[in-house]
């Protein structure tokens, strides 16, 4: 899902990187930029979400709610055990935008998200894992490892990306992403429409998935 971006300067504003140890696992890569940007519509390419691409507008959030959106997504980040530049891309943080929680522009190599000032931070930290998961699919994964996950998730004739209008949730691609935030987030969510929770949700996944160098294939 998706939500909006910020009117705070109109300047990015940087955040700590997130670092976590998951299941003995090393934390997550180094520092990156998190932006809080203006309040602006983003025609953005979606993957994430529940429905087609759009072009969100974000609501406009105060200058303490757009702090305490960024802290919100820096807490996010430690409970996450890897990051967007580890697939070359940048996290954009926005003000929220109903319905929708979060977007991925392959062509930009951007990923946003909606936050409002409460959301919880396990919330967000699967929303940035669904789209990364959106992110390393669109990047990485071949049709052949995209046939094999839908053998495993047992939903061989499934359509791997969504049509126009129809939910994320219910496609190959959604899936996916879902099973990748499980994989490398602490959030209880799982939101899929195609498939039930897997018990193992990294075993699920192409190799170079499971881990938080998030490396270039395997299967």
């Amino acid at each position: 899902m998706t939500r909006p971006a910020a009117p705070v300067s109109g300047t990015a504003i940087a955040l700590p990187a997130a670092r976590r140890m998951r299941d003995g696992r090393v934390p997550a890569l180094a520092a990156a930029a998190v932006a809080i940007v203006a309040a602006a519509s983003l025609a953005i390419a979606t993957l994430g979400g529940d429905g087609g691409a759009s072009a969100p507008h974000p609501a406009a959030l105060s200058s303490a709610d757009a702090s305490a959106a960024r802290a919100v997504v820096a807490r996010a980040r430690t409970m996450v055990s890897a990051a967007p530049e580890a697939l070359g891309y940048r996290l954009v943080v926005a003000g929220p935008v109903t319905g929708l929680r979060g977007q991925t522009d392959t062509a930009a190599r951007t990923i946003t998200l909606f936050v409002a000032p409460d959301d919880a931070p396990s919330a967000v930290a699967h929303d940035l894992g669904h789209e990364m998961g959106h992110a390393f699919d669109a990047t990485r994964v071949t049709d052949a490892q995209r046939e094999t996950y839908l053998r495993a998730r047992g939903v061989p004739r499934a359509t791997w990306f969504p049509g126009s209008g129809a939910s994320d949730l219910r496609s190959g691609a959604g899936d996916f992403a879902e099973v990748f935030a499980l994989c490398h987030s602490v959030s209880p969510v799982f939101r899929s429409r195609l498939a039930a929770r897997p018990a193992d949700p990294c075993g699920v996944l192409p190799t170079a998935a499971r881990t938080a160098k998030l490396g270039d294939g395997g299967s």
